[in-house]
């Protein structure tokens, strides 16, 4: 049923009967014959018709002029509407962040899903949504119990983005729309919307983390850097101990612990542990011992992949060749092999035959001048990182014609060009050797490795062994592979398309991942995801409490429509139509007396 926000209008329905009075009493009126109405025009245009048009009109009239009173005194009352299903909407923004699992079953994450479930219980809601506040909201699937959705709130994320998601929810209710924020700290800033309450399930604790967790492969072993910390005002004692494991995730039973020592650490601070692995380590596990948090209390590092470019030589010029091989030698990345080379270096044009090879064609003309510069380097380019050539001689052909998009030029005159076909590059230098000192400066070998490197990255296989939770592992694959099924940490598995030679997978568990491609080669890669975020370990801040209240949000504004609108328009309409009829009459009235 319909509400009034102000009943008081209905006074002006005392206009109702003053209507029904000009009508009786213009009804009452005597007839009055005279010999002419020449002297009675005034009178004559006033007068509404004759006895049949009287009839038919008062009546109609009358109606129209009620009906259009009753429209304007009802809007006037400020009628509203009950809004039906999404009238009394609550959306749910829910911390989906690892610093929720605190505390175990006295966590926040526990102590808020009892409360909501209690609070839902009541049926006061007609429409009840949940969205997830993670690194970005994601409206959780309706049609589910709310035990059943909440079961479903795993708190894996690495930061929680709780205005984000409390702006997405506003979007979906609109203005009617109830919104209840649950984490486990207190707004950052006054709750001052009127239809958001928030609400904390927290308790500062202390907690020791790693806030940091690097393996680098340098020389024959692996390096590894440990970060942890203190996250309280007191000094705290831990066990950090350290694993190898087999190559599924297992504590390996040849080398059991590896390491373990006490450690003090003062009141927020912060201890860097570097280790040094012989080679052959699979993988790492580090571990702290329990306390308020689990999940930032154990890392996994698995051994980077050092990947070795296969360069094919075709250099028939021996000063070429003795230049080229004394940078290449300097790189532990790369093995000369003529067997399905990625990376073919000649001198003359020749066919890279392989599908997956790169070119580099080293030209040297005979018409050849040395250049001083000013040499052009396109910046954007990765074979110009770390490139400065102030001072370099650089001898090279004199024609201004040549194929490909110019990567260093010396004024018009192309000294390197590159030429992509489907994600493959040929690339062309023009060098003298003999005119040159480009090779006898450190910028030579720096070009060569960025060569390198470059062709290493596009390679198959992950550019990160080791990634943190939340981050995209991206991984390259063959040209033939389509998809690539991963196998998460949880053991479940799914079918990610290949877009470009490329994939990339995002971490959304802690442990170690399995790819497996759906090529001819069914290549297989892992990857260890890793809790290393500081903020969302540091517990010092958390809160219990509520803030915000809804009772100071009108309910008419919330849960009713506003419908003056509607009979405002509906008057305008009777009053069009009632004055089309008015003139309609006096029309027929002209007629008649003519």
């Amino acid at each position: 049923m319909p509400i009034f926000a102000f009943p008081l209008a209905f006074i002006g329905l005392l206009a109702v009967p003053a209507l029904v009075a000009v009508y009786f009493l213009r009804s009452r009126a005597r007839e009055q014959k005279v010999s002419s109405l020449l002297l009675w025009l005034h009178e004559r245009q006033m007068w509404e018709g004759g006895q049949r048009v009287h009839r038919l009109q008062t009546p109609l009239l009358f109606l129209f002029e009620l009906l259009a009173i009753l429209l304007l005194i009802t809007a006037a009352a400020g009628p509203k509407l009950r809004a039906g299903e999404e009238g009394r909407q609550l959306i749910v923004v829910l911390d989906d962040s690892f610093s929720m699992l605190a505390g175990n079953d006295e966590g926040p994450r526990n102590r808020a899903a009892r409360a909501l479930e209690q609070e839902l219980a009541s049926s006061r809601y007609e429409s009840v949504r949940f969205v997830l506040a993670g690194e970005t909201p994601q409206l959780l699937a309706e049609g589910k119990t709310v035990q059943e959705i909440l079961r479903g709130w795993k708190c894996p994320a690495p930061a929680a983005r709780m205005e984000e998601g409390i702006s997405f929810a506003f979007e979906l209710g609109r203005s009617r729309a109830r919104v209840l924020a649950v984490t486990d700290h207190p707004p950052a800033n006054p709750v001052s919307d009127s239809r958001l309450q928030w609400w904390a399930f927290g308790s500062a604790r202390p907690n020791v983390a790693f806030v940091n967790a690097v393996r680098t492969r340098r020389d024959n072993d692996d390096r590894v850097l440990l970060e942890i910390a203190n996250l309280s005002a007191a000094s705290i004692s831990t066990t950090l101990a350290i694993e190898s494991l087999s190559q599924g995730g297992a504590a390996n039973q040849q080398s059991a612990v590896r390491n373990s020592q006490s450690l003090t650490l003062g009141a927020n601070e912060t201890r860097r542990i570097a280790l040094t692995l012989k080679e052959g380590v699979p993988a790492l596990r580090a571990s702290l011992s329990g306390d308020a948090l689990a999940v930032d209390n154990e890392v996994v590092l698995l051994p980077e992949s050092e990947k070795s470019v296969r360069v094919d030589l075709r250099l028939k010029d021996q000063g070429l060749r003795a230049v080229v091989e004394r940078a290449l030698q300097s790189l532990r990345s790369v093995s000369l092999s003529a067997e399905r080379p990625e990376l073919v270096i000649s001198d003359v044009e020749t066919e890279l035959g392989n599908s997956e090879a790169w070119g580099l064609q080293l030209i040297s003309e005979k018409d050849a001048a040395s250049f001083l510069g000013p040499f052009v380097v396109d910046r954007a380019h990765p074979l110009s990182d770390g490139l400065s050539l102030g001072g370099v001689v650089w001898g090279s052909g004199r024609s201004e014609q040549f194929p490909g998009s110019p990567i260093i030029t010396a004024g018009n005159i192309p000294l390197l060009s590159d030429v992509e076909r489907l994600g493959r590059h040929e690339l062309r230098l023009r060098l003298r050797p003999d005119l040159s000192t480009l090779q006898e400066t450190p910028n030579w070998p720096i070009l060569i490795w960025n060569l390198i490197n470059w062709r290493s990255r596009s390679a198959p296989g992950l550019e990160q062994a080791n990634v943190r939770l939340g981050a995209d592992a991206a991984l390259k694959v063959q040209t033939d592979v389509a998809s690539v099924k991963v196998t998460d940490p949880n053991r479940r598995t799914t079918e990610l398309p290949v877009h470009e030679k490329a994939v990339s997978i995002r971490a959304e568990a802690i442990g170690v991942y399995e790819v497996m491609s759906n090529g001819a080669d069914r290549s297989r890669y892992s990857f260890a995801a890793n809790a290393l975020e500081r903020e969302e370990s540091d517990l010092q801040g958390a809160a219990s409490g509520r803030w915000g209240d809804w009772s100071k949000v009108p309910d008419l504004q919330r849960e009713y429509r506003d419908l003056r609108w509607l009979l405002l328009l509906l008057a305008m309409v009777v009053l069009a139509v009632h004055a089309m009829l008015v003139r309609r009459f006096r029309l027929n009235f002209t007629k008649e007396s003519r």
